[in-house]
C-alpha cells in the first residue's frame, strides 16, 4: 500500500475499501443521505455535509469463529485512543481547534509546515 509505505507503518492493516463496512457502521454516508438533511451518526440523526466521519468499532472472534461486535465510539468518544489529544488538552491553547472545522490542525508527518 503506497500510503502505508509513505508513512513508514510496519503493522498489518485491513481495509474497508470496496465494501459497505463504513456505511453499515454509520461512519460513511452516501450522497443521497447527505442531501436528505439527516444521517445516522453517533447514535442519533444529524445534519451532515461530509461523506466520512471518525469512528472506532471493536470485534471479538470466539473459538468457533463467530464474530461479535462489542463496542463502537464516534466523534469525541474516540479521543481516549489517540494520546496526542491527551497531551494537547494539557496545553494553554489546547488543540487550538476551529469550532467550525475541528480537524483542521491534523497533518500527516510528511506534510508539516516548515
Amino acid at each position: 500500500m503506497p500510503f502505508q509505505k509513505r508513512m513508514g507503518w510496519k503493522f498489518t492493516w485491513v481495509s474497508s475499501f470496496g465494501n459497505d463496512f463504513n456505511y453499515d457502521f454509520h461512519v460513511a454516508f452516501r450522497p443521497e443521505e447527505i442531501t436528505s438533511g439527516s444521517v445516522y451518526y453517533n447514535y442519533k440523526n444529524v445534519a451532515m455535509d461530509m461523506t466520512d466521519r471518525e469512528g472506532i468499532s471493536v470485534f471479538y472472534k470466539d473459538n468457533k469463529g463467530k464474530i461479535f461486535h462489542t463496542y463502537s465510539a464516534f466523534a469525541r468518544g474516540i479521543d481516549m485512543v489517540n494520546t496526542t489529544y491527551q497531551f494537547l488538552d494539557l496545553m494553554p491553547k489546547g488543540r487550538d481547534e476551529n469550532p467550525e472545522s475541528p480537524q483542521d490542525w491534523v497533518r500527516y508527518h510528511d506534510r508539516y509546515e516548515k
